[in-house]
């Protein structure tokens, strides 16, 4: 796997395709998914593998890190993504304080 700072600067330059993207999104780097979920929802990238990468984070079914760590909050995040990108079935089913937490996401 490339290193976070060149996955970084390929997501600033926007050199990438969708399977980078997938790619990206199984980072063992929260930093990296984060970076990538916050590209997926202001470029509104909607290709089929990276959404079905986004509802698997987002419902939990993706481990992000080895040790679970950021877990909960890569899910609010791709949460948040998928309300961008005007899907907000799993936003909805939340409570009011989760509800605020993906509203702040991208703040």
């Amino acid at each position: 796997m490339e290193s976070a700072f060149k996955i970084a600067k390929k997501i600033c330059e926007r050199q990438y395709t969708s399977e980078d993207i997938c790619k990206y999104l199984d980072s063992a780097s929260i930093s990296v998914v984060y970076q990538v979920l916050k590209e997926i929802a202001e470029k509104s990238l909607r290709d089929e593998s990276v959404l079905n990468e986004v509802k698997a984070i987002a419902m939990g079914e993706k481990e992000i890190s080895g040790k679970g760590l950021g877990s909960i909050t890569m899910r609010i995040i791709a949460i948040a993504t998928l309300k961008e990108l005007g899907d907000s079935q799993l936003f909805d089913s939340l409570d009011d304080n989760s509800k605020n937490l993906v509203m702040g996401a991208f703040l």
